[in-house]
């Protein structure tokens, strides 16, 4: 996600994605299917087809909408996120606890990732990045485990919730080696 997109918290249950774009709720979208409803719901109700201003105002507004649903969703995180909350799991805000060796784990990480921004070392910068990919792997293999579970109503929203904290630590964490790797890592 990137930083002007709202945390999926901030989603009000009016406005949920799914519920918006008239979809499923599925952490394992189609994402191009996805993508092309989005796209012809912003086509239909795109400002220039409305002549009344107060008309084309509203569909400014629900373009916006719609884009915003389309970004929140093609981010794995924040589709997990946004399904944990519609099966009652806590949201980041209720629950941002992190477990006590992960807390271990990541500030010897940020240690070696702030070393290695500041000394432009490539290779350590690589072998961050290959742990946090594998990071991300996991992490979304266990959430998606649990969102699964959660949904055949077993009580683990304070588990996933857990892995989703983590999750966002990892994705920080990509996101400040783009710049030291001068690349894109995608979700």
């Amino acid at each position: 996600m990137t930083d002007d997109t709202p945390a999926p918290d901030e989603f009000g249950a009016s406005e949920d994605p799914f519920d918006l774009l008239g979809i499923d709720p599925d952490f394992d979208l189609d994402l191009d299917q996805m993508r092309n409803r989005v796209r012809r719901r912003v086509a239909a109700c795109h400002p220039d087809l409305h002549p009344d201003p107060l008309d084309r105002e509203e569909a400014t507004r629900l373009s916006a909408r719609l884009n915003q649903a389309r970004e929140m969703l093609e981010s794995d995180e924040g589709r997990a996120n946004i399904i944990h909350a519609r099966l009652g799991g806590p949201t980041a805000r209720m629950d941002g606890s992190l477990p006590p060796d992960f807390l271990m784990e990541i500030l010897d990480i940020r240690m070696r990732l702030e070393e290695a921004i500041e000394t432009s070392d490539q290779v350590e910068s690589q072998a961050l990045k290959d742990w946090a990919m594998n990071e991300r792997v996991r992490l979304k293999t266990e959430v998606a485990a649990g969102l699964e579970r959660m949904a055949r109503g077993e009580d683990l929203g304070a588990d996933v919730r857990g892995h989703l904290n983590i999750w966002r630590y990892i994705e920080r964490m990509l996101s400040q080696l783009e710049p030291a790797l001068g690349e894109r890592l995608e979700s």
